[in-house]
């Protein structure tokens, strides 16, 4: 990030957190932000297109007042996109670091541990990750095309391509609102129209079965899988990136999977970043299938997250750009 985007960002949330602004569903995107609304509409036209992910350097994340860097990331997020909750306690900054998590428990997070996770999709449109403190060892980020994969399993593994174009159950970890069904049909690839999508978080599809109504896996199902696993994770398939103090990377996550090296922290604070979530403009039409997880399906429409019971907004389906 230039230095003159960054001043013009910092004052501005300095200037939000003395008026006494929080990050907040209501926030319009911010105006008067001339340098920062261009460099962000650079970053959106390459997450629309290729190559689906950017990384920012020296956001400005040393200001004395934490604050002011939320205010920052979330003035920044509101000019990419919109928010949306990360989890049934409301969260819209998430906070990536070590809280003991088991990640083998069907209702814990992946993101609140410092176990390794394997390659996966998040529910929203866009993820961005803000590094504010890196680990002492380890928390390498990992990335990989999956139009990349799909075509790799086209050319060796056809038939287990087209097992993955099949509905799988997903398991939703007790975040489901009352009355809805615990587990969800989605393929891990579709096509709809002109548009690409993948949905791949094999823990959420083997912790399916714990639920008597589920489907069950079939040993295609399980061998497709399998197959997927070994090109993710074929040396030179993936970028793999340190983030660093300061390095914002921003993922669309229908194009990119993502994945994480375990960590380990050092004497002192620990590995910590910012998560936003965020519904996009150049979000790609989805199959209906993804409803009941996404809320609404049409292209740049706001949807997805994870919402406190009995909050999910009434603004599912609207055109993003409506909100902004």
């Amino acid at each position: 990030m230039a230095p003159e985007v960054a001043a013009e960002l910092t004052a501005a949330a300095r200037a939000a957190v003395g008026a006494g602004r929080r990050p907040d569903l209501t926030s319009r995107r911010p105006a008067g932000l001339g340098l920062t609304k261009e460099f962000a509409a650079g970053l959106r036209r390459r997450l629309a297109g290729q190559p689906g992910f950017a990384v920012v350097t020296e956001f400005p994340v040393g200001a004395d007042d934490p604050l002011e860097t939320e205010m920052a990331y979330w003035l920044f997020g509101l000019l990419v996109g919109r928010p949306v909750s990360q989890s049934h306690k409301g969260d819209l900054l998430g906070r990536v670091e070590d809280r003991g998590a088991d990640i083998a428990s069907p209702v814990q997070r992946g993101y609140e541990s410092s176990a390794a996770l394997p390659f996966h999709v998040d529910r929203t449109d866009v993820i961005g990750l803000l590094c504010i403190r890196p680990a002492a060892s380890g928390g390498l980020s990992r990335i990989v095309s999956s139009k990349t994969v799909h075509d790799l399993l086209l050319e060796e593994s056809p038939d287990a391509l087209a097992e993955l174009y099949r509905p799988y159950p997903n398991d939703r970890r007790g975040e489901e609102q009352p009355g809805e069904c615990p587990w969800s049909g989605i393929p891990v690839f579709s096509r709809t129209g002109d548009s690409f999508a993948v949905r791949y978080v094999r823990r959420f599809i083997n912790g399916s079965q714990r639920h008597d109504r589920a489907p069950r896996l079939t040993e295609r199902q399980t061998a497709a899988m399998d197959a997927l696993d070994r090109i993710l994770e074929r040396p030179g398939v993936s970028l793999d990136m340190e983030l660093r103090q300061g390095d914002l990377q921003l993922i669309n996550n229908f194009h990119t999977l993502h994945a994480r090296s375990a960590f380990e922290d050092g004497g002192g604070r620990g590995r910590l970043l910012l998560r936003l979530w965020l519904a996009f403009e150049g979000s790609p039409e989805l199959p209906e299938h993804y409803s009941s997880l996404y809320g609404a399906v049409a292209a740049g429409s706001y949807r997805g997250g994870v919402w406190p019971v009995g909050a999910t907004p009434g603004t599912f389906g609207r055109p993003v750009a409506e909100l902004s």
